[in-house]
């Protein structure tokens, strides 16, 4: 197996190691897009607003950030929340300082994930250059090769062609379904940060409104 794939290798050319780089680079993004959505975003993030709520309700503001000390955006823009509200911010500025963290913190689910396609671009296209290499270096040995010679050369110079295409589809196509797939997990991590982000906020609206409701009762 290890013969037959350094041959497929050899065989394809020096254009064989730029698409060997581009496979390195999507694996690495890939490594690392995984190891992120697995540590720092695998916490369900709704129970976690509403455990921080119960703990705010009973004026347990340390039992509040300690439910919210994980390392993923959402814990992060509930853990300003807290803390601004407990610095004496009202509910404008709560949601203002949150929005301001958001800007940074939001962008760490999609990052790299575009340069994934753009990888699967690269390798798909260095494929096909490898592929002119190869046809363009049998037409050019044709003319001066012996005729005893001339179906070796062929053949080398189709299977550097035929070798480029392959591999450079072979790391294109899982990197393009890698990419939609962690694409769709960074959008649904999104929506689970929006919305226990909003709850949390909601809470401190509510909570802000309720002297003056009970003060218009009052009256």
């Amino acid at each position: 197996m290890l013969e037959a794939t350094a041959r497929f290798f050899q065989a394809g050319g020096p254009m064989m190691w730029v698409i060997l780089a581009v496979l390195a680079a999507a694996a690495a993004i890939i490594v690392e897009r995984l190891l992120f959505f697995r540590r720092a975003a695998r916490a369900d993030v709704g129970l976690d607003a509403a455990t921080a709520i119960g703990h705010l309700i009973e004026d347990d503001a340390r039992g509040a950030l300690a439910v919210l000390a994980g390392a993923d955006p959402a814990h992060a823009l509930m853990r300003r929340a807290v803390t601004s509200a407990l610095d004496g911010a009202d509910p404008g500025e709560i949601r203002a300082g949150v929005e301001e963290l958001a800007v940074v913190e939001m962008p760490r689910f999609g990052r790299r994930l575009g340069d994934l396609a753009t990888l699967a671009n690269v390798a798909t296209l260095a494929g096909l250059l490898g592929t002119i290499f190869g046809l363009q270096q049998s037409f050019s040995a044709l003319a001066a090769a012996a005729a005893v010679e001339k179906a070796a050369v062929l053949a080398a110079g189709i299977a550097q062609a035929m070798n480029t295409t392959a591999f450079g589809l072979i790391v294109a196509i899982p990197c393009l379904v890698v990419q939609t797939r962690l694409v769709g997990l960074a959008a649904r991590r999104t929506e689970m940060c929006d919305a226990a982000v909003l709850r949390l906020l909601n809470y401190f609206d509510a909570r802000a409104a309720q002297p003056r409701a009970l003060n218009r009762v009052a009256s």
